[in-house]
């Protein structure tokens, strides 16, 4: 198993690289798109502090420690019925788990294969890279350049999966690792599919999750896609969802953010023709001292398209919060509607939110507006309840449930309503 040992922090990276491909090499279908990525990586480097869009966000302490490749494993006995769904796609450590798998059920129309045996195909091979950004991303790069597995799903035109498709990620590692999911998702003209991913830790050191996931949605389609975020005081994670959408097409991101060391989420959705809808919605809640960081860019293309963006934190603690959302409305953009909304609480005087909400608009015939709040329960609020008989912890925990519960009754995902619930309490407690 390869480490990275102490040396410059790229440096360390690219001798695990060369050492990696001697080892195990990469698929040859894979193999150009991997030494591409690693020649950016080697020129770009990782995001420094004065790196705007990673002002408020260090991942220097993070990206020094010394850490192991992920190797696969046996999955862990706990349960893998996050969700009630009858297709679930197990990956430990990174590597398809067919054996824990549930997918014998899978209608006919509807595939979903790890890379490493979907590799040799013309949708993937013409399609996987172009997406997520390794050109300019550092992490995207590192997750490419190291690409060997991952879950690679399709759906014919017109297919509409009855069930939810559950992503589940085991990490069993007992050493500090690095685990780098890889996840493309390719739905046919009017196809519908709705996609869970989620991470399940049975180790006990530090995890770094360098995680890209692309999706390109055809006309008329629709993907629901949530990610569901549990973290620990010892896994970190940076993730890059990167989106393409055609005419008429419906996406819906719901990123649910439930502690970590440090997270870093970044999305970039390109709604490239007419009359595209965009949902982006997220909800984050840290204590101690926990960094979620949301990073966001909608990139209007063309005219008469729809986003919204709605994004909720819960802080507490020296919990820090970022959110840094970018709307981009190209001159060719016309009538495109856009909206951007984020506000906060803080529980305690030392948690701390930055945010910045951003337009850049070069058409001249738009709908567009963005807003943020951060602030302390609300004091009014908080004294009617009390003034009810209700006491003061059970008051601060019905106002905070009810606050996140409106981004978690907007989630098409109905399945995972409860789910999302229960992580709240248990954060609250």
């Amino acid at each position: 198993m390869p480490e990275l040992m102490d040396h410059r922090v790229e440096d360390r990276f690219l001798a695990v690289y060369e050492r990696y491909q001697s080892l195990n090499g990469t698929a040859e279908p894979l193999s150009d798109l991997s030494e591409k990525a690693i020649a950016c990586f080697a020129k770009t480097g990782f995001p420094r502090s004065k790196n705007e869009s990673w002002k408020y966000t260090n991942v220097t302490p993070v990206i020094k420690r010394t850490y192991q490749f992920a190797e696969a494993g046996p999955a862990s006995a706990k349960g893998v019925d996050t969700l009630d769904t009858p297709y679930v796609a197990v990956f430990v450590n990174g590597r398809f788990a067919p054996e824990q798998s549930r997918l014998d059920q899978m209608p006919a129309g509807v595939s979903i294969q790890n890379l490493s045996a979907a590799a040799k195909q013309n949708l993937v091979q013409e399609r996987l890279g172009t997406y997520a950004d390794y050109a300019e991303d550092p992490f995207a790069a590192l997750n490419t350049a190291f690409i060997k597995d991952g879950a690679v799903i399709t759906a014919n035109p017109g297919t509409q999966l009855d069930h939810p498709v559950h992503i589940l990620h085991i990490i069993t590692c007992s050493d500090s690792t690095l685990v780098q999911p890889r996840t493309f998702v390719y739905a046919g003209s009017g196809a519908s599919l709705q996609i869970l991913q989620s991470t399940e830790f049975a180790g006990s050191d530090y995890v770094l999750i360098n995680a890209v996931t692309e999706i390109h949605v055809e006309p008329e389609a629709q993907v629901d896609h949530l990610d569901l975020q549990v973290g620990t005081p010892k896994s970190s994670r940076i993730t890059n969802l990167s989106v393409y959408q055609e005419a008429q097409s419906k996406f819906y991101s719901g990123v649910f953010t439930f502690g970590g060391e440090l997270t870093r989420n970044n999305l970039s959705i390109l709604p490239n023709a007419e009359h595209c809808e965009s949902l982006l919605h997220g909800l984050f809640m840290a204590h101690g001292r926990s960094h979620i960081d949301n990073n966001t860019l909608v990139d209007h293309a063309k005219p008469n398209c729809y986003s919204s963006e709605y994004y909720k934190g819960i802080l507490d603690d020296h919990a820090i919060g970022v959110f840094n959302g970018k709307v981009l409305v190209r001159q060719d953009a016309q009538l495109t509607n856009a909206y951007q909304t984020n506000r906060s609480i803080l529980l305690t005087e030392t948690a701390r939110m930055y945010s910045k909400p951003a337009l850049e608009i070069y058409a001249d015939d738009v709908k567009c507006s963005h807003g943020a709040t951060t602030g302390q329960l609300d004091k009014d609020g908080l004294f009617y309840l009390r003034s009810r008989g209700i006491p003061e912890q059970e008051a601060r925990r019905l106002m905070l449930m009810s606050f996140a519960g409106d981004i978690i009754e907007k989630t098409p995902v109905s399945a995972m309503h409860e789910t999302l619930y229960d992580h709240v309490e248990h954060m609250l407690r």
